[in-house]
């Protein structure tokens, strides 16, 4: 029986059925309080949480998410996976996990260590106060695909590839709402005041922009944006931070929806050129994309760019793409477009011996600790300052933060329980 004091306020999505509309929007209401049922598994109070691209694709019943979640096994699922929180409970295996961050990290905090003392991870995980201090000084985020760590990929390390993966948000319930679970070994500790709480709130998303610019060495590279949304705004900062040498990004106006020039102009290109990039062209006006590709030759004495990141997921993107990029550069794939393309690969790659990178997801913990170091070597404040977090809303008013993204108001939107 669901009463006010075991049941929690959620934003859910029906899942699909076959051959049925998929209604379009999200729905506010009361769920079970989840507990504890697998001993690996961490119970967690959700601080902040971020309104994700892939979560506006749910809201607008994408059919490549429909897709994805058909064979969810849940009449519902909680949507969201971008969060920073608060551990609260954990089962016992979980514990154990727990324990052995939180040796690592006595290290750094000479209270933590009075804590542990001398006892070794066993002992620690059955002090009664584990939960509690854990809870008192570190924020936590996690690696929101959970993976099986018995198919090939998982065992050769590339764990962002398992055959098995399934989504927080998408195939399992995830964080828009108070409480969520995730297998502990997903877990990253961040000590209190290591980073902004708003940050770390969506430093999911961060990371893909990450794993994006870690497929490539982009120090003194030119480099080519297409996309100026939240991912390649973040890609925008990280490539200047990396070194890159020339960046031009790139963006697309719609007429009639948010997305007008003087919008994109005012707020993406504004961004992006205080995160570092050199040109910003708005393509869908054929001038503006005349004088991107103009451009990209001039300053690369006719050349063209070392790398291409794809972040707008916009086929028309990948024209230009193949269109700037220099024979033996790389174009890196971030952005998801929906059904089929035609390339003429043995014109477009073949015979310029392009290398070709699909990014998904982070590389697990690689990507995580990459994305600490920028952080807090700059790249936080400078996130913070470019305000890129456009709007901090409670959970009840996720249709304004949705409408802000839609109309063009909305880059990064925060949603508190």
């Amino acid at each position: 029986m669901q009463t006010e004091t075991n049941t929690m306020k959620a934003i859910i999505k029906p899942t699909p059925q076959p051959d049925k509309d998929w209604e379009k929007g999200l729905t506010l209401t009361k769920v079970p309080i989840p507990e504890i049922t697998d001993p690996r598994e961490v119970k967690i109070e959700v601080i902040a949480s971020a309104i994700c691209g892939t979560d506006v694709g749910i809201y607008n019943s994408k059919q490549s998410l429909k897709d994805e979640m058909l064979s969810n096994p849940t009449p519902y699922v909680i949507v969201g996976h971008e969060f920073a929180g608060k551990i609260v409970d954990a089962g016992s295996i979980a514990r154990k996990h727990l324990a052995g961050l939180l040796i690592e990290k006595s290290h750094e905090n000479a209270s933590l260590a009075g804590f542990i003392g001398k006892r070794n991870i066993d002992e620690l995980a059955n002090d009664p106060d584990l939960i509690n201090v854990l809870k008192e000084n570190f924020t936590v985020s996690a690696e929101m695909h959970i993976t099986c760590g018995r198919c090939h990929q998982c065992r050769i390390g590339q764990k962002h590839v398992c055959q098995n993966t399934k989504i927080k948000g998408i195939h399992e319930d995830g964080v828009f709402t108070k409480y969520v679970k995730v297998p502990a070994e997903n877990i990253i500790l961040f000590k209190n005041g290591e980073l902004p709480i708003e940050i770390i709130a969506f430093m999911d998303a961060i990371g893909n922009a990450v794993h994006t610019a870690q497929s490539v060495n982009l120090m003194g590279q030119t480099v080519a944006i297409l996309g100026c949304g939240v991912q390649g705004l973040m890609a925008t900062a990280i490539a200047k931070i990396s070194g890159a040498s020339k960046i031009f990004v790139t963006d697309a106006s719609k007429p009639g929806t948010g997305a007008t020039h003087e919008k994109i102009v005012e707020k993406r290109f504004s961004i992006a050129k205080k995160f570092g990039a050199d040109h910003c062209f708005d393509v869908a006006i054929p001038e503006e994309r005349e004088k991107f590709i103009k451009t990209v030759k001039s300053e690369t004495n006719g050349t063209g760019v070392d790398v291409v990141f794809e972040m707008s997921g916009n086929y028309k993107a990948y024209q230009d793409a193949f269109e700037v990029i220099r024979m033996g550069g790389t174009i890196s794939l971030l952005g998801l477009p929906e059904g089929d393309v035609k390339i003429d690969f043995s014109k477009n790659v073949i015979f310029k011996g392009i290398t070709i990178h699909g990014i998904i997801g982070r590389k697990v913990f690689e990507t995580w600790e990459v994305m600490r170091s920028l952080l807090k070597s700059g790249l936080a404040d400078k996130i913070l300052e470019a305000g890129f977090i456009t709007h901090q809303l409670p959970l009840e008013r996720f249709e304004d933060g949705f409408n802000a993204i839609k109309n063009g108001d909305g880059l990064k939107v925060i949603l508190k329980p």
